[in-house]
């Protein structure tokens, strides 16, 4: 584990926020109670590096399977104009959580087309993808989700820290800051099957579950899952029913489409 924040260069949450799109005084009010939230979990927020990402999902493999590779900026297109990761810390101020965003313009393009190419997760899929790795995606939606869209993910709780209804909390901040610093058209994510039938769409505030996302020989191993997503106008309102009601638990209506 990472040391006490104290030994380290990074920039506290509130602190690195900047709503550079859409209504301030909704996202700021959103922010303040989602930091509230996080700490009344037991939880500091802070922004960090997406090098730092690797490095924690490196450290903790019996609990986390290794991050897609759109996130692990060692393949390159990676930068702090189209990325942000967010890490939690408990009292000790060891590294007990986990979030990440990245941007992709797919303006003349789509998910699709970018998720069969494997350029969503390499800027030179010829070069860089391995032997036998394929996305193979037929949620229903997927061809059409284009423009200014942000994968939010990397999603991790210490084992000792999950049951605190965490997940409530940090993918929308996620999807707030995105918006909030890139003007997103969308945001998206892929939740593995067994997760989904447990809720975890739902609790984190997703309107749109869809099967099916399939992955073959990428590092994460067999994966089957579902493409979670939602337009920017529905993030929107699910940010101002919690800060309406100022709590995290917020029940949301989602389609689940199997395929």
């Amino acid at each position: 584990m990472f040391g006490p924040a104290s030994d380290r260069t990074v920039t506290p949450f509130l602190e690195g926020i900047t709503i550079n799109h859409g209504p301030r005084p909704l996202l700021g009010r959103f922010f303040l109670l989602a930091d509230q939230a996080a700490r009344a979990r037991g939880i500091s927020l802070e922004f960090s590096s997406m090098e730092q990402l690797v490095k924690i999902n490196k450290l903790n493999p019996s609990t986390w399977r290794p991050i897609l590779p759109h996130y692990d900026a060692q393949y390159g297109g990676i930068h702090s104009e189209n990325s942000f990761c967010i890490v939690g810390r408990n009292m000790d101020g060891e590294v007990v959580a986990t979030q990440a965003a990245r941007l992709y313009d797919w303006t003349g393009t789509t998910l699709m087309e970018e998720a069969s190419t494997l350029r969503l997760f390499y800027p030179q899929p010829s070069l860089m993808a391995q032997r036998g790795e394929r996305c193979t995606i037929t949620a229903p939606h997927a061809g059409s989700i284009t423009g200014r869209v942000a994968f939010t993910g990397a999603a991790w709780y210490r084992p000792d820290h999950r049951g605190r209804d965490l997940a409530t909390v940090l993918p929308r901040i996620a999807r707030a800051y995105a918006f909030a610093k890139w003007c997103t058209d969308c945001n998206i994510t892929f939740i593995a099957e067994r997760l989904v039938e447990t809720g975890l769409a739902q609790r984190c505030g997703y309107t749109k579950v869809e099967f099916a996302v399939e992955l073959e020989n990428f590092a994460i191993g067999a994966y089957r899952g579902a493409l979670v997503w939602m337009a920017a106008t529905d993030m929107l309102e699910d940010l101002s029913k919690f800060a309406a009601t100022g709590v995290s638990q917020i029940d949301t209506r989602v389609e689940k489409r199997r395929a």
